[in-house]
């Protein structure tokens, strides 16, 4: 790399040397000298807080951009008891979220949110205001997302979510908004918890036990601190225990019979096991200066099963020798094409039954240590942090076949395809394989903010920072499947570094009594393509005391990851029918091409990718006559451009003209020469490649309502109605001319993440009743329909998407399977203090047990959809529907 490249990093790294040296010995020196006025100033600094999406301490939390809180008793009112459950039912999640429901996912195991359906990548999720190091398993081997199942719900003191770019403050990934988990800060005394739960069908058994220590006093004892520890464990849901869910005789919809067995051991919800222990230290220093030190080690494991074994020449070249010590994918001398059975004499075309099915077992621990100094000095607020985070998770993969084990074990008759072979025999066809995954997030941030001088409206304040981390990313699969001896349909590999550098400016301009505006800039530099700029401006405006007017603007990017920009690799995971044109034109011209596209389609690295780069509007209103009443309601636009995408996106525009994507298809007469034409009938596709690229666009505007409201009703208690409602007005994607498609209200774009749909509307309505030392909640979640096509990858109407069930078309009079029904489930919740130092709660989720609604075209679903035999629901948005009435009942002791 060259000098010029290197210098931002040059420049910042001296300064913030400087300035993080310079912390100390002014910290002491006001000690010495008794500078009452420095004190003061810094008891001022400390009186105010810090609102995310702002770097500057400020006493007025309310900011130009919406920022929706979730305090720890919205988050227990809420009927559930994991913060992944809590935030997967924001009305702003949408398209692509993850949960650890769906086994289908390249991130197993972990649980992830993409605000405003722009993906887990766009959405920024933080820790007390600081970077986590992400999930060392990408969505879709690409977008990087930080575990929020992880995250103990017993340590949240509250959540903030900014449904606001924020780039300009955070730097890459906060395109589409900010997710803020923080935790307490400290504890008095002790507290115990415990909570049982099951579905009403008698599984899915929980057990949560929890405590937290407090000690000390800030103002007596100049130290306090807590420490905090959980665990948690839950039984799997069998889908043979769910039978509604699953089934593949389509008839009573004027479909086919397709004659598929599910899988008897596939699961509507995995076994998981949940730990944490964190602790936090406080200590006050002279002249007001404040060191903490918080550390926690996190813990999580989930178990997902997958298909039945199959092994069949008709699926192409399966198995590669394709990982980090060879990246550029080499087919195997045997394979799913070549399996011989001496029996017969021929390939071996055979879902083995009698073997296990596939399993996949991730076991993640987290661990983070930051420690933070701040305090005043010379009328300055100082920050200093420094921050080591890593997530490390082990992926054992069982049951899954070798094929030269299962060659070997046919060549000399110990195994024998369709007898009742001997279990230690079976056991040698399905060698266990282990592989661990690192990723890991150093960081250093200092900042400092203060008031420049006095406007009409207050004091104009300046906000500055700079920031240096390093990243590195280490994902890696079992050996078996890297060397091409076992293959998944999820795999992935990717191995690479990055450091980032940056400085931000900010200021909060309160011009007037009524009117504020704020600005921000910030630079990052990144060691890997170079640098973004970012700028942010908001202004709110009060033309009467009940009515606040704001609104902003932001710049945004998110830079290429060292999955899209190192050494990595994938399988393609679920591709929708694809057709070899180029076959069809050989073999019959002129007549519809029903030729498929066989073998495995692999995902490799960019070439001089450039960052994504997304601007972003809101505009609202706050309306607030009374301490009782509060309205909001904002109007969003999100238009992300230089979008870095998977060429498997273009589906069949990628077979078809392949040299335009930078794919690369080899066929069977053509092994080693990338897109030769077909010589015969039986040149088919065997396996094709395919890079990340920049291109296209992708915009979403909508409207967020949230509206609370206290009544205070004597004897009767008090009544708390709440809602917050989101509303998609469009979502498109646009990848060229003749490819602009509007995906709000369809199942679109189904390639992304676990094929989770776009709907309208998510909104949740509640309403809670407290009255002397009983509070009970009932909570509404609705998730609205959404029709059955993706245009965006071919597939423009029900006829084409579900063409697996109807392959000879829809029945004359359409099908209620070409809609997917809307969802609304109801949530009870109530809690009683008996006395201060014991309550009890209880809670029922989906109360009425509302079943799931019927999602034919769904890919993520357990067992794989339709197409595999699975389950047809669909597990990102009516998970509920599928587990069922969930009763759960605890108790807490303080004392």
């Amino acid at each position: 790399m060259n000098p010029a490249a290197r210098s931002p990093a040059t420049t910042l790294l001296p300064l913030a040397a400087a300035l993080l040296t310079s912390f100390s010995p002014a910290l002491w020196a006001q000690a010495a000298s008794g500078d009452g006025a420095a004190g003061d100033t810094g008891k001022a600094a400390l009186a105010r807080v810090t609102v995310t999406g702002s770097n500057i301490r400020r006493a007025d939390a309310e900011t130009p951009s919406p920022v929706q809180n979730l305090t720890a008793a919205d988050i227990a009112r809420s009927g559930y008891s994991t913060l992944g459950e809590v935030l997967q039912h924001l009305s702003a999640n949408n398209m692509g979220s993850l949960g650890q429901a769906t086994p289908g996912a390249f991130g197993a195991g972990g649980s992830g949110i993409s605000l405003r359906g722009l993906t887990v990548g766009a959405t920024l999720v933080l820790i007390d205001g600081h970077r986590m190091a992400s999930y060392p398993l990408p969505d879709d081997g690409q977008r990087d997302f930080v575990d929020i199942a992880s995250i103990p719900v017993d340590a949240v003191e509250r959540v903030e979510v900014l449904k606001d770019g924020a780039s300009a403050i955070y730097g890459s990934d906060a395109m589409a908004g900010v997710v803020n988990v923080i935790l307490k800060r400290s504890h008095a005394g002790t507290a115990l918890h415990a909570d049982w739960g099951q579905a009403s069908r008698g599984d899915g058994r929980s057990l949560k036990l929890s405590g937290i220590r407090g000690f000390g006093d800030l103002d007596r004892d100049h130290v306090a601190g807590y420490v905090a520890a959980s665990a948690r464990r839950q039984d799997a849901i069998l889908l043979s225990d769910r039978p509604a869910l699953g089934g593949s005789d389509w008839t009573r919809y004027g479909g086919e019979d397709l004659g598929l067995v599910a899988n008897p051991e596939l699961q509507v919800s995995p076994r998981t096991r949940n730990y944490s222990l964190l602790g936090k230290l406080t200590a006050l220093l002279p002249k007001d200066w404040t060191l903490s030190v918080a550390a926690s080690v996190l813990g999580s494991e989930a178990t997902q099963v997958g298909l039945l074994n199959t092994v069949s020449p008709s699926g192409g070249i399966t198995t590669f020798a394709f990982g980090p010590d060879h990246p550029n994918p080499q087919p195997t001398a045997l394979n799913g094409t070549n399996v011989i059975d001496p029996a017969t004499g021929l390939p071996v075309d055979q879902e083995f039954g009698d073997l296990p099915a596939q399993r996949s077992r991730t076991s993640t621990r987290s661990t983070r240590f930051v420690t933070e100094l701040s305090g005043g000095w010379a009328g300055w607020d100082l920050q200093a942090t420094l921050g080591l985070t890593r997530v490390a998770t082990e992926l054992t993969a069982s049951h899954f076949i070798s094929l030269p084990a299962l060659q070997s074990a046919l060549d000399s008759g110990r195994y024998v395809i369709g007898a009742n072979n001997p279990a230690d025999v079976r056991a040698t066809l399905t060698p266990e394989g282990r592989s661990t995954s690192t990723n890991t997030l150093n960081f250093l941030s200092l900042r400092a903010s203060r008031d420049l001088m006095p406007l009409d409206g207050g004091a104009l304040a300046l906000g500055l920072g700079l920031e240096y981390s390093k990243r590195s990313l280490d994902e890696r699969f079992p050996d078996g499947f890297a060397t091409g001896a076992q293959a998944s349909n999820i795999y992935a590999f990717g191995v690479g570094k990055q450091t980032i550098s940056a400085a931000y400016v900010e200021l909060a301009a309160p011009l007037t009594r009524q009117l504020e505006v704020d600005a921000a800039a910030r630079v990052d530099h990144y060691d890997t393509y170079g640098s973004s700029v970012t700028p942010k401006v908001g202004a709110k405006y009060r033309p009467l005391r009940e009515l606040t007017l704001r609104g902003t603007y932001a710049g945004g990017f998110r830079a290429p990851n060292p999955v899209e920009a190192g050494v990595s690799g994938s399988s393609a995971g679920y591709l929708p029918p694809l057709v070899d044109t180029a076959l069809c034109n050989l073999v019959k011209p002129g007549q519809p091409c029903d030729i498929g596209v066989g073998g495995t389609q692999l995902q490799l690295p960019g070439k001089d990718l450039r960052p994504e780069k997304s601007t972003s509007y809101t505009l609202g209103l706050v309306f607030e006559p009374n301490a009782a009443f509060n309205l909001t309601l904002d109007y969003y636009d999100i238009r992300i451009r230089n979008q870095i995408v998977s060429v498997g996106l273009f589906g069949q525009y990628q077979i078809d003209t392949p040299a335009a994507y930078g794919t690369q298809l080899y066929r069977v007469n053509s092994p080693t020469t990338p897109n030769a034409a077909p010589t015969g009938p039986d040149d088919t596709i065997l396996y094709g490649t395919y890079p990340f690229i920049n291109l296209g666009s992708a915009r979403t505007s909508g409207v967020d309502l949230d509206m609370r409201l206290r009544l205070e009703a004597g004897g009767w208690g008090v009544f708390t109605p709440q809602l917050q409602w989101t509303h998609m007005i469009r979502y498109t994607i646009d990848r060229g001319p003749g490819q602009r498609y509007e995906m709000a209200g369809t199942h679109g774009p189904s390639f992304v993440s676990t094929n989770t749909g776009t709907p309208r509307d998510r909104a949740a309505l509640a309403l809670t009743w407290a009255r002397g030392p009983v509070e009970l909640t009932g909570t509404l979640n609705h998730v609205s329909g959404m029709r059955v096509e993706d245009a965006s990858y071919n597939l423009p109407d029900c006829a084409a998407a579900l063409s697996t069930i109807f392959p000879n078309g829809l029945p004359a009079a359409g099908s209620p399977l070409c809609r997917v029904p809307s969802f609304t489930t109801f949530n009870l919740a109530g809690s009683w203090h008996v006395t201060e130092a014991l309550s009890l709660r209880a809670s029922v989720a989906n109360l009425f047990d509302r079943r799931a609604p019927v999602d034919a075209f769904a890919s993520g679903s357990t067992g794989g959809g339709v197409s595999s035999g699975g389950a047809h629901y669909n597990p990102s948005l009516h998970q509920e529907g599928a587990v069922g009435r969930y009763f759960t009942v605890g108790a807490s002791y303080r004392f």
